[in-house]
């Protein structure tokens, strides 16, 4: 047995350095891996692209992992929210979550962004985090993958 280990230093800070955030990332996916037993993890993106300059201006992105799919942003501008544009990325995202085994697709809105357009697409609430100021309650909505 060796000596006690010093006290370890407790840092918070607004700009966090990739290395630093990568030894969390890195070491939380090495213990799911040794508890799970697999690491599937895989990026997915649907991007909407301008017909002309090919340049993207919208989309979703997020990933699958352990059986779940899980949408981290989805943004198209405002002249882009109609002819089911949105249900159509949506749609894909979904359907190559099915592809990759996955079961369940989770995201996060807030009151000011799309939860009609989610319960719409067949969503359902998962939680619901009332956050001051109004219209920025946070929600958690999910859907299974059949």
């Amino acid at each position: 047995m060796g000596p006690p280990m010093a006290e370890p230093k407790i840092i918070v800070s607004d700009a966090p350095d990739a290395t630093d955030t990568a030894v969390i990332a890195d070491g939380l996916r090495a213990y799911n891996t040794e508890k799970a037993g697999y690491d599937d993890y895989r990026p997915l993106a649907v991007f909407v692209s301008d017909p002309v300059t090919g340049k993207v201006v919208g989309g979703l992105y997020g990933g699958s992992y352990l059986g779940q799919l899980r949408v981290d942003r989805f943004f198209l501008p405002e002249g882009l929210r109609r002819d089911r544009i949105g249900s159509r990325v949506l749609a894909m995202a979904e359907e190559e979550g099915r592809r990759r085994g996955c079961t369940r697709i989770a995201l996060n809105t807030l009151e000011i962004q799309a939860p009609g357009f989610y319960r719409k697409q067949g969503y359902e609430m998962a939680a619901q985090l009332d956050c001051d100021a109004p219209g920025v309650t946070r929600y958690l909505m999910t859907k299974r993958l059949k």
